[in-house]
């Protein structure tokens, strides 16, 4: 439930769609949504009913959104895993949805992991979480991406949350099958993997998984339900198969052929770039060259190579690109480093704000109702301690997001911004 009518102040507005940041603004909130934008001069007095948060060194902006994380994803320690039982794989999981609303990312898509259960929890007050778009499993072929069996035949997705299908499907017929499956399960989206990725135990980046006829029969049912379509394809023929069966968004591209990246533009294929999770590797690995499985440490040099130039070729042909991270296997609540990497990636600050607001919500489909601080947008809303256009860093550090709210409910803010009932005086 919403909470009561309140006006928040700030000593910078950014309001997500790339306008021109406005100084000593105040947003007012009604229910759950936004009601008014204005000049916090201009505000008339207000009754004790209204709650007041007033903190001229903040940046407001809209809550960020990530288009792709794996919020109940355990880590890479395989023994440490194997030491959490289930049912403590699902309360981890919800404390880490809660810690990544409190870090401002106010709604995500999660990219294979987490069931629909977890969605009820948040949708229904149980736990405090972002807004929720589900795919709940990678479908793959026998051998692809998502079929994580080792040589010993056992597979190291474990543990998972109990409403995970098995994602593998071969052949059209099974193919399309597996999609009325996971949508039966509850997904919003269809996740897809038509190449093998870094962290593939077999193939390689530029590796093809399905068949051109496998993946339209996946994104024919996918869209006849009215399904989003998302693949993991990093290049070769896996992206140019992708081109053809017209999917919705193509996680990574990080070894496309400019080519294929120029298509994407044409074609509106959106991008989410998880500039996170190489990057971070290259961090872990730099620290513990054991820490990562061989396959991947052999892999990542290649990778890192190529996917900032293909980052930055996107952005000057004019792809649609969305945030993402990427990052869960390698912790939780940091998905705001992805705007410092957008940015050293050739984004300005005002552009990876952007990506991770207005532009993230037109991919989930929600353009007009999220990802903007406008009059009847929801009031999905954080304060920043600091100004982010000239630092983007002040975004990445979770201790900066001094309030969070979603939908209009208030999850957090500390005693010394709230200001109380308006007197009159700014």
């Amino acid at each position: 439930m919403a909470g009561p009518t309140s006006i928040i102040k700030a000593g910078l507005l950014i309001d997500g769609r790339g306008g021109p940041p406005q100084r000593d603004m105040a947003v007012i909130v009604e229910g759950n949504r936004i009601t008014d934008v204005r000049p916090a001069a201009t505000l008339e007095p207000v009754g004790d009913r209204i709650v007041v948060y007033d903190h001229p060194a903040c940046t407001l902006l809209p809550g960020l959104i990530d288009a792709h994380d794996h919020i109940a994803h355990l880590g890479l320690d395989l023994r440490r895993r194997m030491n959490t039982a289930p049912s403590l794989a699902v309360l981890q999981t919800g404390r880490w949805a809660t810690e990544t609303l409190l870090a401002g990312i106010t709604t995500f898509r999660d990219a294979a992991g987490a069931d629909l259960g977890l969605k009820m929890a948040i949708d229904q007050g149980v736990i405090p979480g972002p807004r929720m778009f589900l795919s709940l499993v990678i479908i793959t072929q026998t051998g692809g991406h998502g079929d994580l069996t080792q040589p010993c035949g056992l597979a190291s997705d474990f543990p998972h949350l109990p409403g995970i299908p098995d994602g593998i499907a071969d052949g059209p017929d099974e193919c399309r099958k597996k999609v009325r499956e996971v949508i039966r399960l509850g997904a919003d989206w269809i996740k897809i993997a038509t190449t093998g990725g870094v962290g593939s135990p077999r193939g390689g980046p530029s590796t093809r998984q399905f068949t051109l006829e496998e993946l339209r029969a996946m994104v024919d049912e996918a869209h006849a339900a009215g399904k989003g379509v998302m693949v993991h394809a990093h290049g070769g023929d896996g992206i140019k198969i992708c081109l053809e069966a017209g999917v919705d968004s193509i996680e990574h591209a990080a070894v496309a052929e400019e080519a294929d990246i120029e298509r994407m533009a044409r074609l509106g294929i959106w991008l989410v770039p998880t500039l996170s999770v190489t990057a971070r590797m290259k961090e872990r690995l730099d620290a513990d060259p054991q820490s990562l499985p061989w396959y991947t440490a052999a892999k990542l040099p290649t990778v890192l190579q190529t996917q900032r130039r293909n980052f930055r070729h996107a952005l000057e042909c004019g792809v649609k690109i969305a945030m993402g991270t990427d990052a869960g296997a390698l912790g939780h609540a940091e998905n705001a480093r992805e705007l410092v990497y957008m940015t050293d990636s050739g984004m300005t600050p005002m552009q990876s704000i952007v990506a991770s607001t207005s532009m993230a919500a037109k991919l989930l489909g929600m353009g007009d109702v999220l990802g903007a601080v406008a009059p009847g947008m929801l009031a999905d809303l954080i304060l920043v301690d600091g100004d982010p256009l000239a630092d983007i860093r002040v975004v990445a550090d979770p201790q900066r997001i001094k309030l969070v709210m979603k939908d209009g409910v208030l999850y957090k803010a500390p005693a010394s911004l709230r200001a109380g009932a308006l007197t009159g005086r700014a």
